[in-house]
């Protein structure tokens, strides 16, 4: 009974099951923030949390404030980038 409760992870490795984005995805979007006007870099964005993974209605409030009239890029990038960061266990 005891060896159940005092089980602990033997490593601090984020576990996670969809890791579908990482060093990578970062690196592409600070590419298109240097490179894509604000609606191109909104698409891209919005396309970046689609593929990402997690539920949905989570997706769908950050793509919703990505899309506010009054969201500048670096917000756009902000969003983007804590939503990646979040995926591969460093919540922010």
């Amino acid at each position: 009974m005891f060896d159940k409760i005092l089980r602990t992870q033997s490593s601090s490795k984020p576990r996670l099951k969809n890791d579908t984005l990482g060093d990578e995805a970062l690196k592409e979007l600070y590419s298109a923030y240097n490179t894509m006007r604000l609606v191109e870099f909104r698409q891209y964005c919005e396309n970046v949390v689609q593929s990402g993974g997690g539920k949905q209605p989570m997706k769908d409030s950050i793509i919703s404030a990505i899309n506010q009239p009054n969201a500048s890029q670096s917000f756009v990038l902000k969003k983007t980038q804590d939503f990646i960061l979040a995926g591969m266990g460093l919540g922010v």
